[in-house]
């Protein structure tokens, strides 16, 4: 055999040995490839799963994180408003405490001229005390001088009571004389009941209740609130008097009884008139 045949039929059995050696390695890494694809395949399938997962939860993140964007951004508009609000107050404050440190300094300024005007009212006032102490002095001393011209005056109106008392005695007496000459005979000054007498003792002092006209006799009669227990008898004279000790007349004392009198009217000062209420006096001048 030529050695070339040799050379090849070595390099074919060479190369048989190398082909079924790499057909070997094949088979072996064939079944190591499709072992490793179909790891490789779970594991894509597992990494596709996980990426969705992460996908999903990324969503849902990222949706949270645009709530929370969303919920901050009005929270920046509501605080941005407020702020503004604020700043507008901030100014109104700021105009109202100007306007009160105007209104202090222009209290301030009316404190002041009210402290003035105090003082001069005060002083004002304790002119007005003085004058008016000076008036109270002066009215007192004329009250003073009032009362005791009002004292003279009733004096003197008493004096006159009793002098036209006197003046009437005196013509009733003078009355008497002239009917003794005229008719031989004593005239009562009471109608022949007995003469008239003034009560002696203390004052005595009662109210007319009643005023009767009696048309028969002419006379006016008076029941007054006295009788015997105070004192009063028959043909006693009382004097008539009204507000201020006015004189009115006199009453005789017709008839008694323990609390009650009836008498007669037996002289008027003109122009005057007897009425319920009037007082009556035992004596006058006491």
């Amino acid at each position: 055999m030529h050695i070339l045949t040799k050379v090849f039929v070595l390099i074919a059995a060479v190369l048989s040995i190398m082909m079924a050696s790499l057909a070997i390695a094949y088979s072996v890494n064939v079944d190591r490839v499709t072992a490793d694809y179909r790891d490789m395949l779970a594991s894509k399938l597992a990494a596709d799963a996980e990426l969705q997962a992460a996908r999903a939860t990324q969503g849902q993140e990222r949706a949270a994180l645009q709530d929370d964007i969303n919920r901050l951004q009005e929270e920046l508009a509501s605080r941005n408003a407020d702020t503004r609000r604020l700043e507008a107050s901030n100014s109104e404050l700021r105009i109202a405490r100007r306007q009160a440190e105007a209104d202090r300094a222009s209290i301030t300024s009316k404190i002041a001229q009210l402290g003035v005007t105090t003082e001069t009212q005060a002083k004002i006032i304790d002119e007005y005390k003085t004058e008016l102490s000076r008036l109270r002095e002066g009215e007192l001393a004329y009250r003073d001088e009032k009362i005791d011209l009002e004292k003279a005056i009733s004096d003197l109106q008493s004096q006159v009571i009793v002098y036209e008392q006197v003046k009437r005695a005196l013509e009733e007496t003078i009355a008497e004389i002239q009917g003794q000459s005229n008719n031989g005979s004593v005239v009562a000054t009471n109608d022949g009941a007995g003469s008239v007498i003034e009560l002696p003792g203390a004052l005595i002092r009662g109210t007319i209740d009643e005023v009767v006209d009696d048309p028969n006799s002419g006379f006016t009669r008076v029941r007054l609130n006295l009788g015997s227990n105070d004192r009063l008898r028959k043909n006693a004279r009382f004097y008539i008097i009204r507000d201020n000790n006015q004189y009115l007349g006199d009453l005789i004392i017709e008839s008694v009884d323990l609390n009650h009198a009836v008498g007669r009217v037996a002289f008027v000062k003109d122009n005057q008139t007897v009425r319920a209420g009037d007082q009556v006096l035992s004596k006058l001048g006491s």
